[in-house]
């Protein structure tokens, strides 16, 4: 009931920030960063299951996104058009997925549609192993022991604090070692082969997201350098070319995980800190932290891209302090 209440106080100083700020209408020049993860055919996909409780985009609600991205006047960018640098005095975003989902092909057609750049962030063991996503399949164990939706987060966020072999030892030792299989094509990931054909694509651009989607922050600098480095060299071998970004899993990062991804040759990079990147970009630190904001499926894609375009939004400016960045 609180939380509800927090909530909904939340959205409505929100909208009345907004409303009274002229920078909502007139907003300064900035890129934006949009994270999404996985991509459902239809609402009535929503309901089956086999994903953890995520932002319920469909490809409609995609479609919307990008539609209103391209009506408040920003300019979609790829991560190395960041990296070469971005003309001040213009709006951009850049579009991102993370994790490598195979139904994320599904937002292919939505970029021919509109001819956008899309960069997603790819975890190569998944697509090597052929190995489902521990989030996914730890809250399909606990859905079906009736674990209300508060209590599978306060769990998932547990687990967040071992390491990835930490983590599936304790899903094995309490699921049996089949946990880990995928179900369908919408919580498995790529194939390599799969994964190959899709980087072929004009509008696609592949991003490093660790080897074992390891929460960097977890890990010893030697783990870090490791993770990231296995992450480009598969994706290399895949695929033909190396990323120029890493989007950090969980959107953890420290100067030990940067200074690891700059070592990869990583030029870019992005958290999950809910806010506009200034543009020009003043430093290589802040090329390397980008922010990015959720976009929510079953709400108003103009109402989103509002919150996007101004500088201070409460909900955001709570989102970062509890973050700690």
């Amino acid at each position: 009931m609180l939380r509800s209440v927090v909530s909904k106080g939340l959205s409505l100083a929100d909208d009345v920030f907004i409303a009274l700020s002229p920078d909502a209408r007139r907003p300064a020049a900035a890129l934006v960063g949009v994270l999404f993860h996985s991509l459902y055919a239809s609402r009535e996909q929503l309901c089956n299951g086999l994903l953890a409780p995520n932002q319920g985009v469909t490809v409609d609600g995609f479609r919307n996104f990008v539609e209103a991205a391209l009506e408040a006047g920003y300019h979609v960018v790829s991560p190395e058009q960041v990296d070469a640098g971005l003309e001040p005095g213009r709006n951009y975003v850049v579009i991102t997925f993370d994790d490598g989902y195979y139904n994320n092909t599904l937002a292919l057609d939505v970029l021919e549609e509109f001819q956008v750049p899309a960069t997603f962030f790819v975890s190569s063991h998944h697509v090597l192993q052929n190995k489902a996503f521990w989030w996914d399949a730890f809250s399909r164990q606990l859905t079906r022991a009736g674990a209300t939706h508060r209590a599978l987060k306060a769990q998932i966020n547990a687990l967040k604090t071992l390491t990835n072999d930490g983590i599936e030892a304790v899903l094995r030792e309490r699921f049996g070692n089949a946990v880990l299989q995928p179900h369908s094509d919408l919580d498995r990931p790529f194939t390599a082969p799969e994964l190959r054909d899709f980087a072929r694509n004009k509008w696609v651009r592949l991003g490093n997201h660790t080897r074992d989607h390891e929460i960097l922050t977890n890990c010893l600098p030697s783990e870090m350098a490791s993770q990231i480095q296995a992450c480009q060299r598969e994706l290399a071998e895949i695929c033909g070319y190396a990323p120029v970004a890493i989007a950090y899993p969980n959107g953890n990062c420290s100067p030990a995980a940067i200074e690891a991804a700059a070592a990869a040759g990583l030029r870019v990079g992005f958290t999950v800190r809910p806010t506009r990147n200034a543009v020009p970009l003043a430093t290589e630190y802040s090329r390397m932290t980008l922010g990015r904001f959720m976009f929510w499926g079953g709400q108003d894609a103009r109402v989103q891209w509002r919150k996007f375009s101004s500088s201070f939004v409460p909900s955001n400016a709570l989102r970062t302090l509890i973050s700690g960045y």
